[in-house]
């Protein structure tokens, strides 16, 4: 078994380049699921609005309404559920690559890195998937309600 060969910084001259892209895929990437989050609550939120202000509404579509916001309070909160950050440990960085070449040990970062972050990817996808389910049955129980006071006024 031949040992690994580190290549030199000169061997290696767009490593910085995407060191720093994907620093800014990242940022990008928590700015993101930061994002959901906070639609995520609002639609929890809004849910929360509808269940008390349907209260105990005797109407059947009303309380299917009230039924499907609940169901969207419960898909937002999966939303938010805990965000599991993928990351590289940093304890382990440094006892496997304290005494290895600098560009070596950037190069192992990297490309945990970039495993990481299609970990964090199909993460966001997820997330995203579940806020739209959240949407949709939020919307739902909206336009039921509206429809059961139209037909509560008209009839």
């Amino acid at each position: 078994m031949q040992p690994i060969r580190t290549p030199s910084e000169e061997q290696v001259p767009s490593l910085g380049v995407i060191e720093s892209v994907l620093e800014r895929e990242d940022d990008s990437y928590r700015d993101r699921a930061n994002g959901i989050d906070s639609k995520a609550g609002m639609i929890l939120g809004a849910a929360g609005v509808i269940v008390a202000l349907v209260g105990t509404t005797t109407s059947v579509t009303a309380l299917l309404g009230q039924a499907l916001a609940i169901a969207a309070g419960a898909a937002a909160a999966w939303v938010i559920v805990p965000r599991i950050e993928a990351a590289v440990a940093s304890r382990d960085l440094r006892d496997r690559y304290l005494d290895a070449a600098a560009v070596h040990t950037r190069l192992m970062v990297l490309n945990l890195r970039i495993l990481l972050q299609t970990r964090n990817e199909a993460r966001l996808l997820t997330k995203t998937r579940r806020l739209r389910s959240a949407s949709v049955l939020l919307l739902g129980s909206a336009v039921i309600i509206l429809v059961s006071g139209i037909l509560r006024t008209v009839g």
